[in-house]
This record gives C-alpha cells, sequence and structure tokens, in this order.
C-alpha cells in the first residue's frame, strides 16, 4: 500500500518529467521559429539584393555614358542585413579601364546607407569642367543649347576641347560630342571618323536644365551596340533600346531634379516622338535621332574633327597613355 511519501515522490517525477518536456518543446519550437526566420530574412534579404542589382542594370542599360558595370560582389551582412559591392568600367577604343567602386548597404525592409546610383556631383575646375572624386578622372561632359541660368544658378560655358589632343601625343582619349543639332542616326555614322571608335549616343534634352553638370546616371541614351543588336531581335523584344527606355520610365526609382528639371522627362518625349519605330527594322532604328556621341580612339585621330561645323561642344573624359600590348579596335 502506497504512503503519503510515495504519493509525493510520484507527483514531483511527475512534475519533473512535465516540466522537462516543457523545456524541450520550448526549445524544438525556438528551434523551428529560429530556422523559419532565417528562412524568412534570407529571402528577404535576397530579394531586396536582386531589386538593387535590378534598379542598377535598368538604369545602365538606357544612361551611363560609356560607363558599365563588370563585378559584382556581397559586401557585409547578417540575419537582417545585406551589402553590395559593384565595380565599372569604361572602354577605351577596345580597352576595359576601370572607373568606380560603389557599394549600398540595406536591410529586410529596403536600403539604409549608400547609393544605389552614386550621385557624386565630382569637383570642378575654375573652368567648369567635372573630376570624379573618387577615382580623379575627369568626366565628359554634354552640353544643353537651350540651357538658362536662374537666380540661383549658373550655366556652365561649353566647352571645345578638340583643339588640346594635339598636346597629347601617344594617348588613347575619351570624348563627349553634343552637336549643333539632333541626327539621324544614318546621318551620324556617315559625319564619324572610321578611325575612332563610337561607344555611346545621348538623346539630348529639350529642357532648359545644365546638362553638364548631370549626373551619368541622368544622362539617357545607347550604346552602339545596343543599337545594332536592336535590329536583330523583334519588334516587342524586351533588349531593344526603347523597350528598355520603357521599361526604366516605368520604374520610380532612380529618377533626379535638377533645379526643378527632371531629366527622366526627356524619356518621355523621345518615347512620344518615335513611338512609330519598328525596332527589328535597321532601316528604322537609323532614323532615330541623337544630340550627342562618346567617342574614344588615339588622340591624333580626333584632330580631323576640329573643322567640324557639326560639333557644339566637346569634352575630353578619361584617357590613359597608349601601349603597344592593347588591342584597339581602331587605328
Amino acid at each position: 500500500m502506497k504512503t503519503s511519501n510515495d504519493f509525493k515522490t510520484i507527483a514531483k517525477r511527475s512534475k519533473w518529467k512535465n516540466r522537462v518536456k516543457t523545456i524541450l518543446l520550448t526549445l524544438l519550437i525556438l528551434g523551428i521559429s529560429y530556422v523559419g526566420t532565417r528562412m524568412l530574412t534570407g529571402r528577404l534579404i535576397s530579394q531586396q539584393a536582386r531589386e538593387i542589382v535590378h534598379q542598377i542594370e535598368l538604369t545602365e542599360n538606357v544612361a551611363y555614358p560609356n560607363i558599365s558595370t563588370y563585378t559584382w560582389s556581397a559586401d557585409g551582412g547578417d540575419m537582417f542585413h545585406g551589402g553590395i559591392k559593384w565595380r565599372q568600367a569604361k572602354n577605351i577604343d577596345g580597352v576595359e579601364v576601370g572607373y568606380s567602386e560603389n557599394s549600398v548597404s540595406f536591410n529586410i525592409l529596403g536600403q539604409t546607407s549608400g547609393l544605389i546610383f552614386d550621385h557624386d556631383p565630382g569637383k570642378y575646375a575654375a573652368n567648369g569642367t567635372r573630376y570624379n572624386l573618387k577615382e580623379n578622372q575627369k568626366i565628359p561632359q554634354f552640353y544643353n543649347r537651350r540651357a538658362k541660368s536662374s537666380k540661383s544658378t549658373t550655366v556652365a560655358k561649353s566647352r571645345r576641347e578638340l583643339a588640346l589632343v594635339k598636346n597629347m601625343p601617344n594617348q588613347l582619349v575619351e570624348m563627349a560630342i553634343t552637336f549643333d543639332k539632333p541626327y539621324q542616326l544614318k546621318d551620324i555614322k556617315q559625319m564619324l571618323p572610321s578611325n575612332l571608335k563610337t561607344n555611346w549616343y545621348w538623346i539630348g534634352t529639350t529642357s532648359t536644365g545644365d546638362s553638364s553638370v548631370w549626373h551619368e546616371s541622368d544622362l539617357f541614351g545607347a550604346s552602339a551596340e545596343s543599337l545594332s543588336q536592336s535590329s536583330k531581335g523583334s519588334p516587342i523584344d524586351s533588349r531593344n533600346f526603347l523597350s528598355q527606355l520603357k521599361a526604366y520610365q516605368k520604374n520610380n526609382k532612380g529618377k533626379s531634379t535638377y533645379n526643378n528639371v527632371a531629366p527622366s522627362d526627356d524619356i518621355t518625349r523621345y518615347l512620344k516622338t518615335f513611338r512609330k519605330i519598328d525596332m527589328s527594322k535597321s532601316s528604322d532604328v537609323d532614323r532615330l535621332k541623337f544630340s550627342g556621341v562618346i567617342l574614344t580612339g588615339k588622340a591624333e585621330n580626333f584632330e580631323q574633327l576640329n573643322s567640324k561645323t557639326w560639333i557644339y561642344a566637346s569634352s575630353i573624359g578619361m584617357t590613359i597613355p597608349n601601349q603597344p600590348y592593347y588591342q584597339l579596335e581602331k587605328q
């Protein structure tokens, strides 16, 4: 016959077993919750990373004159935070040259620090030219013939730097050429020398803003390569130039304003003007109009442009010493 002490012992054992079960169940729930939280936050961090990369690629498709990203990498992070680093390069007559390194940090809710688009205005020389603060490289500038000064801002005087190349022996040069008016692509191809590489075309602006101070992510246009590829696709191919402009315009991120002038408004105008262009036909692509171009090549090859009346402004960008082992695209 069990005594009261026996019942107390049994009760204690039962209480201890229940306590152990509760502890184990709690640990199991916490473990499942932790794994679930890690999976969820990991998915959210990955989603934020993909979104940032998408924004950068979307903008590079329609902006960034002669600038492209060539490598991506993770830049720190933990369970609730992440970071991305990317490196950009320029093509100087077939020579790939590092240009800038950028980074951005974010959490599961969105961006927390850094800039998706490196709106570093650069530093300015007394004559109005711009330099990249990080690399101290000269930035090629496009000039707006309609630009007007205001009470708070003064329009930079357009530069004509083609004359300087005669003092740059054995150099490879990047040059932004602003036309005196927009020209059709077919005419531009005839105007430009065959011994200079055409890297990029600028759509121009109908605003009164000073485009020479706009960041590279707000200068819109197309690479020569993308225009040649467009005519090989279908009219609705998402990779063609006009489709990429439409995709960017629908996006609500990355757009800037300068003294109440929004460069992205020029995309709306451009798409309206060329809405009937069939990008699968090279004859239609040749009807697109551009207001400027980025050229690269040997310094001496630029001298032939000095007397061209269709050049409104010229601005030197990146320059590097020519080396005998470089495989240049143009000679």
